[in-house]
């Protein structure tokens, strides 16, 4: 959990433009769990896993930066100053809205730590995205591990971030099941969060935010959001019975 601090600690806001950046890169690799793993052998804490994708590569693999440099003789710099192997510079010119255009890391240093023997993990439990919002605003789903592979989840959690105009970070939710269903009206916004099952159901709570981060609502048992201009958000109330039937109820209020 201290990596995950770590990382937090470097990120920086995003340009509007594609900028030009050297990377100094200290491992790749093409899957998420064998770059997080290199990067935790490697005894270093700094960086970022990035996706070449986000500078434009055709192939897309993984790549652990341990710096992200503005000039190629500040990367030489670096890339001679540091204490790992096999390092080298690659110039990347960022795409803007990528992760990498607001230095987040793509994989998290805790998935270095999923078991072996988790059997429900794929390769997108383990990989961060991003998504805008609204004007430059993003969202952020960062996926990690809980540390707790004994749990229903096999320790999958996903962190959701709200990245203002001027890349300020707030944190929403520290765990967030599935987050999906964004929806904005008149400067608010609203998602649905999975927060358990019942039989065959997976149950939902919905989320409404300020576009500061400021949670003004949540809702239990409840999916699918909409939110009116006459600032209203509207759902499907949910209700499982005894046989396991999942019955939707339309539900209003006023926010």
């Amino acid at each position: 959990m201290k990596w995950m601090v770590m990382v937090c600690l470097i990120l920086a806001s995003s340009p509007a433009l594609a900028e030009n950046v050297w990377l100094v890169i200290g491992a790749s690799d093409s899957t998420p769990a064998g770059i997080a793993r290199k990067w935790k052998r490697s005894g270093e804490r700094q960086g970022v896993v990035v996706q070449t994708s986000d500078c434009g590569d055709s192939k897309n693999i993984f790549a652990w930066a341990a710096h992200i440099e503005s000039s190629a003789a500040a990367a030489a710099k670096s890339l001679k100053a540091s204490h790992f192997g096999g390092g080298y510079v690659k110039k990347c010119s960022v795409k803007p809205g990528t992760l990498l255009a607001f230095r987040e890391s793509a994989v998290d240093p805790s998935i270095a730590d999923v078991p072996s023997s988790a059997v429900n993990w794929d390769d997108v439990d383990r990989v961060s995205t991003i998504q805008p919002l609204q004007g430059i605003r993003h969202i952020v789903i960062s996926r990690y591990y809980s540390g707790t592979p004994e749990d229903a989840l096999e320790g999958r959690r996903e962190r959701v971030v709200l990245v203002g105009p001027k890349g300020q970070r707030h944190l929403l939710e520290e765990n967030c099941v599935s987050p999906e269903r964004f929806t904005v009206s008149q400067n608010i916004f609203a998602c649905q969060c999975a927060v358990e099952q019942a039989g065959d159901e997976l149950l939902h709570k919905v989320v409404v935010f300020s576009m500061n981060g400021r949670k003004i609502k949540e809702v239990k048992n409840c999916r699918h959001p909409v939110l009116t201009d006459a600032r209203k958000l509207s759902c499907e109330s949910e209700a499982v019975n005894a046989d396991g039937r999942l019955t939707l109820r339309k539900l209003e209020q006023q926010l």
